[in-house]
């Protein structure tokens, strides 16, 4: 169940032009996939069952032809027998006259030569007599001495009886062969005097390796097929492949026909290996084992163009299908991804509308209505946008007038002390300083003004607070010229100033300093009001910070404007920071756009007092 609403999650997130790809493609490809396969599946299995019988056919064939040569071998020895039979009674005393030693010899080769020259299928021929001569078919002088080591004489002697034909493996060897490089099958048999029937000696017919692999090769060039004998022992006897001649077959061969048992007496028996196709018949004369191996990949190659030809044409039904896909898209779909992509603008924040449908089906009528929605909904917004901005200009001038009076009415007490101590001209410079604060504060309404100016008006303030406390602080303004023109809301460091005498110099029990100074950080004006009074914890920057403080009954509200109204002029990314730690000051930093990157026409901006 899992399984099945994550995959319907997954579908439903797709788009339209997707969601009909992932039906009808995956259906498309499992209908190709399956043709490929019921017919790549059907034509090879009736190709390697019609291969199978060919090649049973084919190697009874080759068992035919192979058992005629070996029957005309047997043949041959009779013949040759009857042959030496009528020598020996031509020349009954060859073996003490020396001369006719010598013609009878000649007269042996000559007759083995001729009966060789009848029956071409028999390499060579020798006849061993009783004392040891041995009569060669060939003159190539090969060395014989290696006969007498061989037992061979002694097998054919302890053959059953006579007329019995003892047949030796294939060997290559240095005697009884006229090419020594050359691989043979020997034939023995024993010579019986006819009249008496004392043995004369031994007759052995050598059959090439190349008159039995010359049926061995393939008739099919398009699909070869290896056919090679295996005798008794596991070794390859005849083959076309003369490098493997005598070598032992592999062993899954051998072992494979050797878990068959009773079938190798049967006429043949097939099994695939490791790509091939394997088909043994067994040949009972010399009890041999006929091996035929066709590669499945050759004989598959017409099955495997056929494949390729669905492939292809499973491609041009994909390409055919994307195409459709496409049309459809664009006809149905691309109407609804706009719509869309329309959608998550708006809830982005984008509200400009989609462009209008052509069409006046549903999708058109959707996006009609949608479009009339966006366009409601964005003048909503632009309503209330208003009405929240007007809404805090108003809790500001209200913040604002609030400080206004407080600080008028704590100077004029500070003046009324001043008359009565007599203290007259400290009197005249408080009034003078109030005059110019209130000058720069009232002057056309306007809210931004200058950073100079500003600086002035903190300057008015602070020669006022230090009258009132002569002994509590004294205070520094480092304005660059550069930054002198910087907007920045009316009376943004005046409250500023006020906490750092009120909360943190006034408390400190010693004279403190107030530093105010600017520079540039990150593209933006850092405007920094530093001192070092008692500091603040990080509850009390908390409070300050938010305008309320849980244990005061009234809310501190001079940082908490200041605050509000640069984000209010200059956006989210301008405001003001604190850094305090109790005991050890307090930096408070307003941060300011650059002259050129405010948001507000520099029109706007108060800077003179005219």
């Amino acid at each position: 169940m899992k399984i099945t609403a994550l995959i319907g999650r997954w579908f439903g997130r797709l788009r339209f032009k997707s969601k009909v790809i992932a039906i009808f493609l995956p259906l498309l490809i499992l209908s190709l996939l399956i043709l490929g396969v019921l017919s790549s599946h059907l034509f090879s299995r009736s190709l390697i069952e019609r291969t199978t019988r060919n090649v049973a056919d084919e190697s009874q064939l080759i068992l035919s032809r192979t058992d005629y040569i070996l029957r005309s071998a047997e043949t041959a020895a009779n013949i040759m027998v009857t042959n030496i039979n009528r020598l020996y009674e031509m020349y009954p005393g060859v073996q003490t006259v020396p001369l006719e030693q010598v013609r009878f010899a000649n007269l042996m080769q000559s007759r083995l030569s001729t009966d060789l020259s009848i029956f071409r299928e028999v390499g060579a021929a020798v006849f061993v007599s009783n004392d040891g001569t041995v009569y060669p078919s060939y003159t190539s002088g090969v060395n014989e001495e290696g006969l007498a080591a061989s037992g061979m004489l002694e097998q054919v002697l302890t053959s059953d009886s006579y007329g019995v034909s003892h047949w030796f493996g294939m060997e290559q060897r240095s005697y009884l062969t006229a090419d020594p490089s050359s691989p043979v099958l020997t034939l023995g048999k024993m010579v019986i005097n006819i009249g008496s029937g004392e043995p004369l000696g031994t007759l052995f017919l050598m059959v090439d390796e190349e008159q039995l692999s010359a049926f061995l090769k393939s008739s099919d060039p398009a699909a070869p097929k290896a056919y090679y004998f295996m005798d008794e022992r596991g070794r390859i006897v005849a083959a076309a492949d003369k490098s493997s001649l005598l070598q032992p077959v592999e062993q899954s061969v051998a072992a494979e026909i050797g878990a068959a048992g009773g079938l190798a007496g049967q006429a043949s028996f097939s099994y695939q290996e490791r790509g091939n196709l394997v088909t043994v018949s067994h040949y009972g004369r010399m009890n041999w084992e006929l091996i035929n191996v066709v590669s499945l990949k050759l004989l598959t190659a017409d099955v495997q163009q056929n494949v390729r030809l669905t492939a292809l044409v499973g491609a041009l039904c994909l390409i055919f299908s994307l195409f459709g896909a496409n049309l459809l898209s664009r006809k149905v779909a691309s109407p609804l991804e706009r719509l869309t992509r329309a959608m998550r603008q708006v809830v982005s924040g984008d509200l400009r509308p989609v462009p209008a449908a052509k069409t006046e089906d549903e999708i058109g009528t959707i996006a009609e209505a949608f479009n009339f929605m966006v366009g409601r909904v964005g003048e909503l917004l632009d309503k209330v946008t208003e009405e929240q901005n007007r809404k805090r200009e108003y809790e500001l001038a209200l913040i604002s007038a609030q400080i206004k009076p407080h600080f008028l009415y704590n100077t004029l007490d500070t003046i009324y002390v001043l008359n009565e101590l007599d203290r007259n001209e400290e009197a005249r410079d408080t009034t003078k300083a109030l005059a110019d604060f209130y000058r720069m504060v009232l002057n056309k309404g306007r809210e931004l003004i200058i950073l100079e100016k500003e600086a002035q008006i903190t300057d008015d303030y602070l020669a006022i607070m230090q009258i009132r406390y002569p002994d509590v602080f004294r205070y520094e303004i480092d304005i660059p010229p550069g930054l002198s023109g910087t907007p920045v809301p009316k009376l943004s460091l005046q409250p500023l100033v006020e906490n750092a005498i009120y909360h943190g110099l006034k408390k400190k029990g010693s004279k403190g300093f107030i530093r105010i100074q600017a520079g540039i950080a990150g593209g933006k004006v850092i405007v920094t009001v530093t001192d070092n009074g008692v500091g603040m914890d990080e509850e009390r920057i908390e409070a300050v910070m938010s305008g309320y403080s849980p244990g005061e009954e009234t809310r501190s509200i001079g940082t908490y404007s200041v605050r509000q109204r640069l984000s209010l002029y200059f956006g989210e990314e301008y405001g003001l920071s604190v850094r305090s730690a109790a005991g050890e000051g307090t930096v408070v930093e307003l941060a300011l756009p650059m002259l050129g990157n405010e948001k507000r026409d520099v029109h706007d901006v108060q800077g003179d007092d005219c």
